[in-house]
């Protein structure tokens, strides 16, 4: 199995950076990523202020460069599996997140990620490994990792998680794939800018969709499709996941436009995925129930 290493990475989705490694279609790669905060803070007596260097938050491992794949095709990505590191950390800082123009000094919390749960402020939280950051490269320039879009990014969405397909339009001869920022858990919407954000080993599956052709990013579980849009503004970012939603349901189900619509709006679900990222991510869930496939 072909492997990449934690210092293998890039810090925007583009092609400007060389592919760290040639896969074909269906090969699963091993990916060893970095924290969003490239291991700066590994001490709850870290200071924020101090010790991060924004110049390297959200790094990413890759890029990845597909055999065979150019713009027009669709990859079809299975996480198999995400590894843990034993710690992780979360913060609340100055002017980062829905309230940070509330926090008046920032904090910096370590977290022991445990085999079966996580505590933190005496609560006992679910263990809900997913990946943070996760695209491709776009048509044209370069998109920071902070920052989600068609080509994905930072989308934050809790779906993106093992035993799950994600799905990534591609724009560019060989895709350019990467992965990371990876968060031992986090609730929808990741209000205060961080989940538990922790070092990782991500085994996943990377081949070229043959059922499908999508213009943005979409996830397949066992019982749904979700649909990802991200914007300049929630309400836009639900318009996107719900325009390409609809569409699928008119030309899956071979039904009239306003049917499909109205069909969505009796059965879908709409999930803020992130509120805190330079656009805002939401996403669309289209139960298989309601699909005629």
């Amino acid at each position: 199995m072909k492997r990449i290493l934690r210092r293998q990475i890039i810090y925007a989705m583009g092609t400007s950076s060389k592919p760290v490694i040639y896969v074909n279609p269906g090969e699963t790669l091993r990916i060893e990523t970095e924290d969003c905060f490239s291991h700066q803070l590994i001490k709850a007596t870290d200071s924020f202020d101090e010790c991060v260097d924004f110049s390297k938050v959200n790094p990413a491992s890759g890029p990845v460069f597909i055999n065979g794949t150019s713009p027009g095709d669709t990859l079809k990505v299975f996480i198999k599996k995400i590894e843990l590191d034993k710690q992780g950390v979360t913060v609340a800082i100055k002017d980062l997140g829905v309230l940070g123009h509330k926090v008046k000094n920032s904090q910096v919390e370590i977290i022991p990620i445990e085999s079966d749960a996580i505590m933190f402020a005496g609560q006992k939280l679910p263990r809900r490994p997913m990946i943070g950051v996760i695209g491709v490269a776009p048509a044209e320039g370069e998109v920071p990792n902070s920052t989600p879009g068609d080509h994905g990014g930072n989308m934050d969405t809790l779906d993106v998680s093992p035993g799950n397909y994600i799905y990534l339009p591609v724009f560019v001869n060989g895709a350019y794939f990467a992965i990371g920022d990876i968060h031992a858990t986090m609730g929808n919407g990741e209000v205060c800018g961080t989940g538990v954000e922790c070092r990782a080993e991500v085994e996943l599956t990377i081949d070229i969709c043959t059922e499908y052709d999508w213009k943005i990013p979409v996830i397949e579980t066992g019982d749904s499709f979700y649909f990802v849009g991200s914007a300049d503004t929630m309400d836009h970012a639900v318009e996107k996941a719900t325009n390409e939603a609809v569409m699928f349901l008119e030309r899956t189900n071979r039904i009239p436009w306003n049917t499909a619509y109205m069909l969505a709006s009796l059965s879908a679900d709409v999930i803020v995925s992130q509120a805190v990222n330079p656009l805002k991510t939401a996403r669309i869930r289209i139960p298989k129930s309601c699909l005629n496939i």
